[in-house]
């Protein structure tokens, strides 16, 4: 029996018009019809309609990617597909969780609609930045910022030499000066946020608030962690696990590692874009995922994956 992983992507996946040649599909359309419902939100004119600027607001582009991520998976599953393991990086963990039924997808829905808005808030209570390190290790990013006694933290570790940093706004030149100093090479990203640091404090306590009213079941298969790539296969581990999700660190690095060790047959990165293939690609060159982002590439990975298709290729 093949084993197959499905990783789901983060916030930055997102792209304009990004569902609109899956428009059509009727598994697909109905998903993104119910998270509308649910959310409240138009969330077909997030995903088909708007342009690049306006969907790039955080609490837009998170429950974009979500929905289009959720549609992509019922896709998948409505041609047979399951995964064996699920994962998704900072956002896309709640994808994931859908997509492993830890949630349902109304309350997954809602929890990424109120995530969403308390990490726009933030920004407006105390101005935050993030920026891409690249070419120093996660320990040494660390002890350069400790020395230098900044508000900024390691927040996604994509590949062992590729860190996210987060944190104060006023630090962030000090942060890019010490860390270039030190060999790395400083790329600024463009959020209104100190996602994942210690800066979202207030609002990783609303937001634990919430996850501890919020009903969470076994899944179908392990959840592996953002914190360090253990699976997870109870709803109350699961529940435990996010309580500090906003300004815990995402430990792709981990997961990536976890990922490899299984050695699974193959893997498919469900959602919008190719970021997570491009940091596996990197990590492990041999666990190619198949992409989903495009209606040509979905139907693609049905047909690699679909067990009467392998049977024929056996």
């Amino acid at each position: 029996m093949t084993q197959t992983g499905w990783i789901f992507p983060g916030q930055g996946a997102q792209s304009a018009r990004m569902a609109a040649k899956f428009i059509g599909r009727g598994t697909f359309e109905t998903v993104l019809d119910t998270i509308e419902d649910i959310s409240g939100k138009p969330v077909r004119d997030f995903t088909t309609k708007m342009a690049d600027p306006d969907l790039k607001r955080t609490d837009r582009a998170q429950l974009a990617i979500f929905a289009m991520s959720s549609a992509i998976a019922a896709c998948l599953r409505e041609e047979g597909l399951s995964p064996a393991f699920v994962a998704g990086h900072s956002l896309g963990h709640f994808s994931a969780l859908a997509a492993s039924g830890a949630l349902s997808l109304e309350d997954a829905t809602q929890l990424v609609v109120e995530r969403g808005q308390l990490m726009l808030f933030s920004g407006e209570r105390v101005a935050g930045g993030m920026g891409v390190v690249q070419g120093l290790s996660a320990d040494a990013v660390s002890e350069t910022l400790k020395e230098a006694k900044l508000k900024i933290w390691p927040a996604n570790l994509n590949l062992p030499e590729q860190i996210v940093v987060s944190g104060a706004v006023e630090d962030l030149d000090p942060a890019r000066a010490v860390l270039t100093a030190k060999g790395g090479k400083w790329v600024p990203l463009n959020v209104s946020g100190a996602f994942h640091s210690p800066l979202l404090a207030n609002e990783a306590r609303a937001f634990a608030d919430r996850i501890k009213e919020t009903a969470f079941s076994t899944p179908i298969c392990p959840v592996l962690s953002n914190k360090d790539g253990s699976p997870m296969r109870s709803g109350r581990d699961i529940q435990d696990d996010l309580l500090t999700h906003m300004t815990g660190q995402v430990n792709w690095t981990a997961v990536m590692s976890r990922i490899a060790d299984q050695a699974p047959d193959s893997l498919i990165e469900v959602g919008p874009g190719k970021v997570l293939t491009g940091l596996m690609l990197r990590f492990n060159p041999a666990l190619k995922p198949a992409s989903t982002g495009v209606p040509a590439l979905m139907d693609r990975a049905i047909t690699a994956h679909t067990p009467q298709m392998q049977e024929v290729a056996a």
